[in-house]
C-alpha cells in the first residue's frame, strides 16, 4: 500500500502537467464537448493537459490506457458515472462532476457547482428581499419541490429542459397565464430558460407589475428587461451552456492550482476537502439584473446573506418591487355624467352601477383566481357625441388601455366611440347592454361591437304572437322617420298573420322630433286616430319624443280605457326625463295597463338572487341594469376563456373572437352572440305589464311572462296581465261599450274634485243671479204696480201664452223634483218633452246641439237688447221693426218657457261629478261621456257657458216683463217681484237637480218640498197676476207639484214597492186639486176674459142668396157688434192709462 503511494507521488512530482480527461458520452453532442474542451484548454495550457475521451459503453471506461490525474465526468449517465467512480477509487483519480447525484459521494468525488442546499439558500435570500408571498415556480427538478417549495405559498409547475418553443408557448399560455400570478421564479437550465422568458414576453408578462427571478443554471441565457437572476460567483460571464460548465470547471481547477506544489493525491484530496463544503464550492453567488439587453451585477449573496450594490430594475422599467398576488385586467366602462356643452346626464351612471356590481360579484366568487378586475371610467360623453371632445378624452385614457369596453346604451354614442378609437388605432371590443341600431347590427362594418339584446324588430314578432293568443286583429300603428325600418317589418308581419292597420297612411307618420308645442298643428291627426276607436296602439317612436306624442293623445281626449299601448322597447326609464308633474301624470294615465315587449331581466332564481344583491348594494334597480350586468359578465367570461386557452388577453382580435364563442346563464337568460352578427342569439323576451306604484308615484314594468324560442312552450306567463280597468279580462281590440262611452260603466266612480267644481259654479250662479235680480228690481221695477183686471175683456193671443206658461211650468218643475220615471212613465214622458229632463234624453252629440243652441239664444238676446234700447242708424230701423215683430213671438218662448231648459243645459257642462279615476282631468260630462272635463275643448266651452248664463239670466228676466208691456192688447199682467222670485226659484231647483238629486233623492225631495211651500206661500200673499183665475190655477199647479214631491220623497225614504198605490195617491191628489180649483173658480172667480163670438155663417149665406132674414136675427147681430165695440173702447182707455208708466220708464232707460 505504502509502496503504491510512494510510486504515485514520485510520478506526480516528476510531471510538469496534470492530465485531465474529460469523459463524454459518444451519444451526446460532440461539437458541444469540443467547444467546452477548447474553452478550458485556453485557460490552462501550461499546467493541465486536457483529453476529450468519448465512451460508448462501460468497457471503454475499463480499457482506458492512460490513467489521468483528474477525470471530469460529462456523461450525465448514471451507469457511466458509476463505472467512472469505481475507476477513480481504484486508481486514486480525482473525479469532478457538475452536481451531486442522488447517491452518496465518495472521498475522491468533487463538484464544480454549489449544492442544492446552497442554491436554495441563495434563492431564499432573494425571495426574502423581494417579499413575494405568492409566486410561481417553474423547474424541471423535482428535488427542489420535494425538499423546499412544498411548504411555501407558491404554485409549482414542471417544465422539461428538453421542450421546444411551441411547448413553452403552450405552457405559459395555458398553465401560467390562467393563474393570474405575476411573480415567477424560473429554475430551469440553459435554453429552456430563454424559451420561457420569450413566451412570457409574448404573453405580456414582462410588463409593469410583473416580477421574474431566474435561478442559477439559467442565468447565462437571460431575456427581457427587468429580469433578475442569481448565479455562482465566477460564472457571471457565461453566455452558453458549455461556457457555463467550462467556467465552473476552470473555477475548480484554479482551486486545484492553489494546492501547494509537490502535494500527492491524498494531500490534494485533503486540500480540496478543506476548501469546499461537502465537496461543493463555498456558497457565493452574484445577483444579476438584465437591463438594456445586458447583465448588470446588482449584488452578492454569500452564505445566504444578500447585499444589494445597485438599484434593481423590474419589467416595465419599474423600480418598484412587484408584489401583487394577482394580475390586473383593466376594463373600460362608459361611466360618468359629462355631456360636452350640455347638462349632465345621470342615466349612464345608474346603468353602470350594474356593471360595477358584476365586476365586484366576479371578484368575490374568485371566478378568475389570480386575476383582479380593474376599471377605468371613460366619461367621454353620455348622450351627446362630440368628435373633438371624444378624441381628447380617449387619447388620455389609452395610457391605461382596457381589454374591452362596456360601452353606451345609445347607438349613436357607441358608433362615435368606435370611430374615435379606430382613429387612435385601437380596436377594443365594445359591448353594450342595449344600443339597438340597424347600423351597429352590421358585423362587417362594426366587427368590434356586440350587444346583449336582440334587434328590437324581433320584439314585434312577440306582439303579433300575443295578438293571436288574445284574439286581436286590429292595430293603430304610428311611427317617425327613425322607426321606418321597424314599421316596414311590422307591416310585413301583419300580412302573414292576417291582421290589419286601422288608421290610414295619413294618420300613421308623425314628425321625428315632435314636441308638445307642435300639438295645434297635429291636433286633427290625434283626434282622427281617437275617432277610430281602435284600442291597440303600436308606436315606433324615438325616445323621448314618444312621451310628447302620448301627452298629445291625452290632450286630444284619449284616456286610459281608450287604448292599450304595445311598446317594443323599455318605457319606464324614459319617464324619469319628464319633470313636469302634470305632463307626467298624463303619461301614467295612458300607459297604465299597457304591455312592453323587451328583453327580460332578472329571470329565474339566479336572476332574483342577483337582483336582491344589487338592491342591497344600490337601493333599487332600474331598466337595463340586468342587461348591463350581463354585458359585463360576457366580457368577463371572454377574458376567462382567453386566459384558459393560453391566449393573449390584450390581443383585441383574440378577445373579440372569444367573446363571440361564449354561452352562459345570465340574469336575463342565456347569453350568446349570434354567429356572423353583433346581436344576441335566442334571447328571452320579457312580456312586461305597465303598472303604477301609488306609494312612490312611479310607473314600473312588471315581468308577467316570457317569449323563449329555445323553449318547447313559446310563450309562458308567470302571472295574469292587469289591464287598464284593474281586471285580468282581456279587452277587445275595438272599443265597444254598452253605455256608449269609451270605458265600461263599472269603472265609473264619483269624482270628488269634479263635484267640488260643480258645487262652486252652482253656488256662484245663484249668488250672481240674486245680485242681478236685486239690481234690476231696484233700478227698474221697485216702484211699479199692476192694476187688477176687474172688467170683462176680450182675451188675446198673448194671454193664452201666459196661461200656457203656467201649464208648462207644471211639467218643468215636476221634472226637477225627485225621480218619478220608474212609477209614472206617462207623466215622466210629459216632463221629458217639456225640454228639460236632460239626464234621460239629451246625451252625446245631441247635447252639444242643445248647448250650441243655448249659446246662440243668449247671443240673440244680447243682440236684441242692443237693437231695442240703444240708438241705431237709420239703415237699421227697418231691421229694428222686424226684431220687434219677432220679439212678440220669441220672447215668451226664450224668456219663460225656455228658461229652465236654458239654465239646465248651460249648467250641465259643469256636471263633471263622475270619472274613471280621482283625477279631475279623468272626470267627464254626464251628458257626453266621450268628453273629458278640463281639456282644451272643455275649458273653451265652459267659459262660453258661464258667459251665456251670466248674460242670459238678467236679459231673460228683463224680457219676461218687457213682453207683457210691449203688447198693448195683453190683459194678463205679472208682478215684477214674482218674476224675480220665480227666476231665483227656478235657478235653485235646477242647481238642486244637478247636484243633490244625483246622490240623495230623499234629501233632494225634502229641499224641493221646502222650496215649493215657500213659493206657494209667496204666491198666496203676493197674488202674482192681475187676474184672479191665473193666481188660482198657479197655486193649484204648485200644490199639485208639491203633492207629487211629497209622494216621491216618501217613496225614496221608505221605498215601498206598490206602484199602483203610488199612482192612485198621485192621481187622486191631482183630481182633488183640480176639482177644488174648479169649485173655487165657479164660486169666487168669475171669468173676466171672453172670446169674440163668431158671425153666423148661415145667416150671411142666406143673405147672399137673397132670402129673407128674420128681423130678430138681424137685431141680435147688431146688438152683438155694439157690445164688442163698447168693450174695445173701454179696454183701450185702460191700456192707455197703464202704458203711461212704462212709456215714461222706457224714456228714463233711453236717457
Amino acid at each position: 500500500m505504502w509502496g503504491l503511494w510512494i510510486i504515485s507521488l514520485s510520478i506526480l512530482l516528476t510531471k510538469s502537467q496534470l492530465i485531465v480527461d474529460i469523459i463524454v458520452s459518444s451519444f451526446k453532442d460532440s461539437q458541444l464537448a469540443s467547444n467546452f474542451t477548447a474553452l478550458v484548454q485556453q485557460n490552462f495550457q501550461d499546467r493541465f493537459s486536457f483529453n476529450l475521451v468519448p465512451i460508448g459503453n462501460i468497457w471503454d471506461i475499463e480499457n482506458l490506457v492512460d490513467i489521468p490525474d483528474i477525470i471530469f465526468d460529462m456523461t450525465f449517465s448514471t451507469s457511466f458515472s458509476k463505472s467512472i467512480m469505481q475507476l477513480a477509487e481504484e486508481k486514486h483519480i480525482i473525479l469532478v462532476k457538475t452536481s451531486k447525484p442522488a447517491s452518496i459521494y465518495s472521498n475522491w468525488e468533487f463538484f464544480t457547482h454549489n449544492s442544492w442546499e446552497n442554491k436554495i439558500e441563495a434563492l431564499s435570500s432573494v425571495l426574502l428581499y423581494l417579499n413575494w408571498t405568492t409566486f410561481i415556480v417553474i423547474s424541471d427538478e423535482i428535488y427542489i419541490q420535494d425538499n423546499y417549495f412544498s411548504k411555501k405559498d407558491c404554485q409549482w409547475f414542471y417544465f422539461s429542459n428538453s421542450n421546444n418553443k411551441n411547448s413553452a408557448d403552450l405552457f405559459i399560455g395555458k398553465q401560467i397565464q390562467p393563474t393570474g400570478v405575476r411573480n415567477i421564479v424560473i429554475l430551469n437550465k440553459g435554453e429552456s430558460t430563454r424559451m420561457l422568458l420569450q413566451s412570457l414576453g409574448e404573453h405580456n408578462f414582462l410588463t409593469n407589475g410583473t416580477g421574474v427571478l431566474v435561478g442559477n443554471e439559467g442565468s447565462w441565457n437571460l431575456y427581457g428587461n427587468g429580469v433578475i437572476s442569481y448565479t455562482e460567483s465566477g460564472l457571471e460571464n457565461a453566455d452558453s451552456y458549455y461556457s457555463y460548465e467550462g467556467l465552473a470547471l476552470i473555477k475548480f481547477l484554479n482551486l486545484v492550482l492553489e494546492c501547494p506544489s509537490g502535494s500527492g493525491p491524498l494531500d490534494l484530496v485533503e486540500f480540496l476537502d478543506k476548501n469546499t463544503v461537502d465537496h461543493h464550492p463555498i456558497s457565493n453567488f452574484t445577483l444579476l439584473n438584465f437591463k438594456n439587453n445586458e447583465k448588470i451585477i446588482a449584488g452578492n449573496i454569500f452564505n445566504g446573506n444578500l447585499t444589494i450594490s445597485k438599484s434593481l430594475n423590474f419589467p416595465g422599467d419599474s423600480s418598484i418591487i412587484p408584489n401583487s398576488p394577482t394580475t390586473d385586467v383593466n376594463i373600460w366602462i362608459a361611466d360618468g355624467t359629462t355631456n360636452p356643452g350640455a347638462d349632465p346626464e345621470l342615466l349612464a351612471t345608474t346603468v353602470t352601477y350594474a356593471e360595477f356590481y358584476a365586476l365586484s360579484y366576479w371578484n368575490s366568487i374568485h371566478a378568475l383566481d389570480g386575476f383582479e378586475i380593474t376599471v377605468t371610467d371613460t366619461d367621454c360623453g353620455v348622450t351627446i357625441y362630440n368628435a373633438d371632445y371624444a378624441y381628447s378624452c380617449f387619447s388620455k385614457l389609452l395610457e391605461t388601455p382596457g381589454v374591452g369596453y362596456l360601452t353606451s346604451l345609445y347607438p349613436w354614442m357607441t358608433i362615435g366611440y368606435i370611430y374615435t378609437l379606430r382613429y387612435l388605432n385601437c380596436s377594443m371590443p365594445h359591448i353594450s347592454p342595449y344600443a339597438p341600431s340597424t347600423v351597429t347590427e352590421n358585423y362587417t362594418a362594426f366587427p368590434e361591437f356586440m350587444t346583449v339584446i336582440k334587434d328590437v324588430t324581433f320584439n314585434t314578432q312577440v306582439i303579433l304572437n300575443l295578438a293571436v293568443i288574445f284574439g286581436w286583429k286590429n292595430f293603430v300603428v304610428i311611427y317617425d322617420d327613425a322607426g321606418i325600418v321597424m314599421y316596414n317589418y311590422f307591416v310585413a308581419q301583419l300580412k302573414k298573420f292576417n291582421m290589419r292597420i286601422v288608421n290610414p297612411p295619413e294618420l300613421q307618420k308623425i314628425d321625428t322630433y315632435y314636441t308638445r308645442n307642435d300639438y295645434p298643428k297635429w291636433k286633427y291627426w290625434f283626434e282622427g286616430i281617437i275617432k277610430l276607436r281602435a284600442r291597440l296602439m303600436v308606436g315606433f317612436l324615438t325616445p323621448p319624443y314618444w312621451m310628447y306624442v302620448t301627452e298629445s293623445f291625452y290632450d286630444a281626449g284619449m284616456r286610459r280605457s281608450d287604448w292599450i299601448f304595445l311598446a317594443n322597447a323599455r318605457l319606464a326609464y324614459s319617464l324619469s326625463w319628464e319633470t313636469d308633474e302634470v305632463q307626467r301624470r298624463k303619461l301614467i294615465n295612458l300607459l297604465y295597463g299597457g304591455i312592453v315587449i323587451a328583453q327580460a331581466e332578472w329571470i329565474g332564481d339566479y336572476g332574483q338572487m342577483l337582483r336582491d344583491g344589487f338592491i342591497k348594494a344600490y337601493i333599487n334597480d332600474t331598466d337595463f341594469r340586468c342587461l348591463a350586468f350581463d354585458s359585463a359578465m360576457l366580457l368577463l367570461h371572454g377574458i376567462e376563456f382567453t386566459i384558459q386557452k393560453g391566449q393573449n388577453v390584450k390581443d383585441y382580435g383574440v378577445i373579440n373572437a372569444n367573446l363571440r364563442k361564449q354561452k352562459f346563464a345570465g340574469c336575463s337568460g342565456t347569453i350568446s352572440i349570434e354567429p356572423g352578427g353583433n346581436q344576441r342569439s335566442l334571447p328571452t323576451i320579457g312580456i312586461h305589464n305597465l303598472k303604477w306604484d301609488e306609494s312612490s308615484g312611479k310607473i314600473y314594468e312588471d315581468l308577467v311572462g316570457e317569449y323563449d324560442l329555445s323553449s318547447a312552450q313559446l310563450i309562458t306567463f308567470y302571472k295574469a296581465i292587469v289591464w287598464y280597468d284593474n281586471t285580468t279580462n282581456v279587452p277587445t281590440d275595438i272599443i265597444e261599450y254598452e253605455n256608449g262611452c269609451p270605458f265600461p260603466a263599472k269603472i265609473i266612480s264619483r269624482s270628488g274634485k269634479g263635484s267640488g267644481v260643480l258645487y262652486g259654479v252652482s253656488s256662484a250662479l245663484i249668488i250672481i243671479s240674486i245680485i242681478e235680480a236685486f239690481i234690476m228690481w231696484e233700478k227698474l221695477w221697485s216702484y211699479l204696480c199692476i192694476n187688477k183686471l176687474t172688467i170683462q175683456s176680450l182675451v188675446q193671443f198673448e194671454d193664452y201664452i201666459l196661461m200656457a206658461i203656467v201649464a208648462i211650468d207644471f211639467f218643468q218643475f215636476l221634472s226637477q223634483g225627485p225621480d218619478i220615471s220608474g212609477r209614472n212613465k206617462w207623466l215622466s214622458l210629459l216632463c221629458t218633452y217639456s225640454l228639460i229632463n236632460f239626464d234621460y234624453t239629451v246625451t252625446g252629440d245631441a247635447y252639444w246641439v242643445y248647448l250650441y243652441t243655448a249659446m246662440g239664444i243668449s247671443c240673440y238676446l244680447i243682440f236684441t237688447f242692443i237693437l231695442l234700447f240703444y240708438r241705431i242708424k237709420n239703415c237699421l230701423r227697418i231691421m229694428l221693426q222686424h226684431i220687434k215683430s219677432l220679439s212678440l213671438l220669441f220672447l215668451p218662448l226664450i224668456g219663460n218657457i225656455a228658461f229652465l231648459p236654458m239654465v239646465s243645459v248651460l249648467l250641465s257642462i259643469f256636471q263633471c261629478d263622475q270619472g274613471i279615476s280621482s283625477d279631475l282631468t279623468d272626470s267627464f260630462i254626464r251628458q257626453d261621456c266621450n268628453t273629458y272635463c278640463w281639456d282644451n275643448k272643455y275649458i273653451l266651452w265652459g267659459i262660453f257657458s258661464i258667459a251665456s248664463l251670466v248674460t242670459y239670466i238678467p236679459l231673460s228676466l228683463y224680457f219676461r216683463h218687457y213682453f207683457e208691456n210691449i203688447n198693448e192688447n195683453t190683459n194678463i199682467k205679472t208682478k215684477p217681484l214674482f218674476i224675480i222670485e220665480k227666476t231665483i226659484f227656478q235657478i235653485i231647483i235646477v242647481v238642486l237637480n244637478k247636484t243633490l238629486k244625483i246622490y240623495d233623492e230623499s234629501l233632494h225631495g225634502l229641499c224641493c218640498i221646502i222650496l215649493f211651500i215657500i213659493l206657494i206661500a209667496l204666491c198666496h200673499i203676493q197674488r202674482p197676476y192681475n187676474y184672479h183665475r191665473m193666481n188660482l190655477w198657479l197655486i193649484i199647479s204648485y200644490l199639485a207639484i208639491l203633492w207629487s214631491f211629497i209622494l216621491s220623497t216618501v217613496y225614496w225614504i221608505i221605498k215601498f214597492d206598490s206602484i199602483i198605490l203610488w199612482l192612485t195617491l198621485q192621481y187622486s191628489g191631482f183630481f182633488i186639486f183640480i176639482a177644488a180649483g174648479i169649485a173655487i173658480q165657479c164660486k169666487w172667480c168669475p171669468s173676466l176674459l171672453y172670446t169674440e163670438k163668431p158671425v153666423d155663417i148661415a145667416v150671411f149665406f142666406k143673405f147672399s142668396l137673397g132670402n129673407k132674414i128674420a128681423a130678430t136675427e138681424i137685431n141680435k147681430m147688431k146688438k152683438t157688434l155694439m157690445e164688442i165695440q163698447n168693450s174695445s173702447k173701454m179696454r183701450t182707455s185702460i191700456i192707455d192709462s197703464q202704458s203711461i208708466v212704462y212709456t215714461s220708464k222706457a224714456v228714463m232707460i233711453s236717457e
